[in-house]
């Protein structure tokens, strides 16, 4: 089960009602462990029983014998008890490998959520099998790929009963980068300003987040791949008037993964759409329009374009040029890679 499906599923047992004595939830991204473990915090006590029945712990101020005694007590007035463990990351291995006799035999009228953030706890000790055997839930929070991410967005959307476009879900993922956490912090700013069952347009996109719709480094690429040099200079002339915004490094690497994706498309002639996608780690989505810029852009020419990129990014960091300003040097490239 992928980590969204996983999410998606525990999510849902929760929202019914459904809660396992244990859950441990490791990985590198820590968006989904946030989320379930503030999920369960929310549903499993009403409000006036959290004062006798809520235990949050931390990882660097307690250990194993303390977790296991807070475990073991009854819950007070009310049908569970809760006992989180933040940071159990800041732990040595074999300290939680001390709570697998617990893990075997919880307390049934505890629900203990163990937060691992920021890495996997190994897969070949017997702390996971012996959660599962318990009766517990293991949940594994990888990282999301930079090709999974407008899609994840748009599923986000949804269960917030919005739409939001691919079109949308790729300009945002592409602005925001691969900080999951604050490109769902955006969705859900997004989500209030829109009407439930309603559409996040690109207006609503360039007004509340900041990211204009015709001035982006998607429209850029994209005015580069259909050669439409007049709008890959207005572009440019928007990114040199707010350099804080459009910073020339970051402009600079898109445009080099760009080149290679389309190099990729010439390495995968003939092959279908989806095994295209597949390879480049893009959305499907934008496959149509790689394939389509490619046939702009001969191996040759993208070889061409990449040794431009290496010497502008060169001459934007002081080596080999006439220290020319980032709009400028821009501009250049842009006349170069498109002449």
């Amino acid at each position: 089960m992928s980590t969204l499906e996983g999410y998606k599923k525990i999510m849902t047992d929760l929202r019914a009602g459904t809660f396992k004595p244990v859950y441990l939830l490791h990985g590198e991204e820590s968006f989904f462990i946030d989320r379930i473990s503030m999920e369960v915090e929310r549903l499993a006590l009403e409000d006036h029983e959290r004062d006798f029945n809520q235990t949050i712990l931390y990882g660097r101020d307690t250990d194993p014998d303390l977790v296991k005694d807070t475990c073991l007590r009854y819950p007070m007035m009310a049908e569970r008890q809760l006992v989180v463990v933040r940071e159990l990351q800041n732990w040595r291995i074999d300290a939680v490998e001390k709570l697998e006799s617990y893990f075997l035999k919880p307390t049934p009228t505890t629900v203990l959520v163990l937060c691992y953030k920021h890495k996997k706890v190994d897969g070949r000790k017997s702390i996971l099998k012996s959660v599962t055997k318990g009766g517990g839930q293991v949940y594994l929070s990888d990282k999301v790929r930079e090709d999974k991410l407008p899609d994840l967005l748009i599923s986000f959307a949804k269960n917030q009963k919005r739409r939001l476009g691919g079109a949308e879900a790729s300009l945002l993922a592409n602005y925001l980068g691969s900080d999951l956490a604050k490109a769902m912090k955006e969705v859900e700013k997004l989500c209030l300003v829109t009407d439930e069952g309603g559409v996040i347009s690109s207006e609503v996109i360039q007004r509340f987040v900041g990211i204009s719709k015709d001035y982006n480094i998607f429209e850029l690429q994209n005015a580069i791949g259909t050669r439409n040099g007049a709008k890959a200079q207005r572009i440019a002339a928007h990114f040199a008037s707010s350099p804080k915004d459009n910073p020339l490094p970051v402009t600079l690497g898109v445009l080099h993964a760009y080149f290679t994706k389309l190099a990729q498309v010439h390495a995968f002639a003939g092959k279908s759409q989806s095994e295209v996608a597949s390879a480049l780690k893009v959305n499907p989505y934008f496959v149509k329009d790689y394939m389509a810029q490619s046939r702009n852009y001969s191996m040759g020419r993208i070889v061409e374009a990449q040794r431009h990129l290496r010497q502008c990014d060169l001459r934007s960091k002081g080596l080999g040029g006439d220290g020319s300003d980032p709009g400028e040097l821009l501009r250049e490239l842009l006349a170069k890679v498109m002449a």
